[in-house]
């Protein structure tokens, strides 16, 4: 397993959410998504699953790049800190490649 763990990422409650992420195998070397599925969770801040929708894609598949877009309708959470994890399953393959926290801050607009 090679799990990247990204910097945490700060997200404003209510708006809409673009994550950018790179993902690597387990040499460190840059891992090529093209043929792989991709999920990504969300938990709240006492760790249960979060309901969402997101959509992947893989913008530089060869090079492992990817970006996760949360709807505003999804991202309208409770201010705290989240943990997300994208799972990649490739053939037998099903691992978490990448693993973080989103501190979900206070939407001034709201």
């Amino acid at each position: 397993m090679a799990t990247t763990y990204h910097r945490d990422v700060d997200l404003v409650a209510g708006t809409a959410w673009t994550i950018h992420g790179t993902l690597y195998d387990a040499q460190g070397n840059l891992l090529d998504v093209t043929n792989c599925q991709l999920a990504w969770y969300l938990l709240d801040p006492d760790g249960n699953p979060v309901p969402t929708t997101p959509t992947i894609t893989k913008t530089d598949p060869l090079s492992g790049a990817i970006s996760i877009e949360v709807a505003k309708s999804d991202a309208a959470l409770p201010v705290g800190r989240y943990t997300d994890a994208l799972q990649v399953v490739s053939g037998p393959l099903k691992d978490v490649f990448w693993i973080g926290q989103l501190c979900v801050c206070a939407n001034p607009h709201a």
